[in-house]
């Protein structure tokens, strides 16, 4: 057993030594869009549907992909401001989906909207997608979103002790992996920034994300809503394969190195919800089940699973009806902070 942890262990540090010469990119810096406080806090800002915005930030040098905007449901008050008292906003990351292969920050906006009116900073990434970079870059820029985001905490007033991540579909796999990979050393590439800076976050929101590839096609089949067609994830062209680089039917080792349940039990873990549909044939529903089971057997504080009858992928899950839950949630978990503040 120790052998065959650190064959994967292995695999997995050659697999992120890759992956920094792998993209697609010049090398060279992208334009830094003042990573402290440099410009002012006012420099890029705007405000949109009532919520103060920072946009396009880059929170790493590597790749013009790695940006974020950040949102607050009030400007932050000025460094020497009374009003600043040490507390902070709580922050939910928000990752999108795409197939990791498109989207964009802004497709969240609509449970953006609804974080920030109920009193959280948001920042909203994007990340290096998989014509880029393969994995495990985009985990290794969601964590460094993390550490941008916690270092200069107090520059944004927020809070760098409550942090969430939130995402559906491929962002939510993103948003697990930074739930169960806390001191991975092999996700926090130091040349992202912010070395020695915590990446880890205290609550998970995941929106019918894969965790396993590896059983995913036989959980479609399990699944008399979808079509043979629809078990294609260990294809060549599969979301999942491209996303590794390799066909994941030809790559058992790099699935397990992949996949959230690979890190079950080195660390402890933050609570999770989890939301998902059971007509959902794009990614099955028993990929949240699994990562449930599993967080429960780890010792999760909270693994809270719903499965949405008759709901599907995407557009075909009712995720504005499911925020008051998400709400809820986040408010045990984080907190909740004055609108005022």
């Amino acid at each position: 057993m120790a052998a065959a942890t650190c064959g994967l262990l292995a695999l997995g540090l050659a697999v992120a030594a890759c992956s920094r010469h792998d993209s697609t990119r010049p090398e060279t810096s992208a334009p830094t869009s003042s990573p402290g406080r440099a410009g002012g806090l006012a420099e890029g800002s705007d405000e949109v549907d009532g919520m103060w915005v920072r946009r396009d930030v880059a929170y790493a040098p590597v790749s013009p992909a790695q940006r974020l905007d950040l949102y607050r449901p009030t400007p932050p008050p000025a460094a020497d401001a009374a009003a600043r008292d040490g507390s902070g906003l709580p922050v939910v990351i928000t990752i999108h989906g795409g197939a990791f292969a498109l989207g964009d920050k802004r497709d969240d906006l609509p449970v953006i909207r609804t974080l920030v009116r109920a009193g959280y900073a948001v920042a909203s990434l994007n990340y290096r997608l998989s014509a880029e970079a393969r994995f495990p870059a985009a985990v290794q820029d969601v964590k460094a979103a993390v550490r941008w985001v916690r270092a200069h905490a107090a520059d944004h007033d927020l809070d760098p002790d409550r942090i969430a991540a939130s995402g559906a579909s491929a962002g939510a796999y993103l948003a697990v992996m930074l739930g169960t990979t806390p001191g991975v050393a092999m996700y926090d590439d130091p040349a992202l920034g912010n070395p020695g800076v915590s990446s880890a976050v205290q609550a998970v929101v995941d929106f019918y994300g894969p965790i396993n590839f590896a059983s995913m096609d036989d959980q479609v089949r399990a699944n008399e809503r979808c079509a043979v067609s629809d078990a294609s994830h260990g294809r060549p062209d599969s979301p999942e394969s491209r996303f590794l680089g390799r066909t994941v039917a030809a790559v058992p080792q790099l699935v397990r190195v992949a996949s959230p349940l690979n890190y079950l039990g080195r660390a402890p873990l933050p609570p999770f919800l989890i939301e998902h549909g059971d007509a959902d044939c794009t990614v099955p529903h028993r990929q949240s089940l699994e990562l449930a089971d599993a967080l429960r057997a780890a010792g999760a504080p909270a693994a809270d699973v719903t499965i949405v009858p008759g709901a599907g992928h995407g557009g075909a899950f009712p995720t504005a009806e499911r925020m008051p839950a998400v709400l809820a949630f986040l408010s045990h978990t984080l907190g909740s902070h004055s609108l005022g503040h």
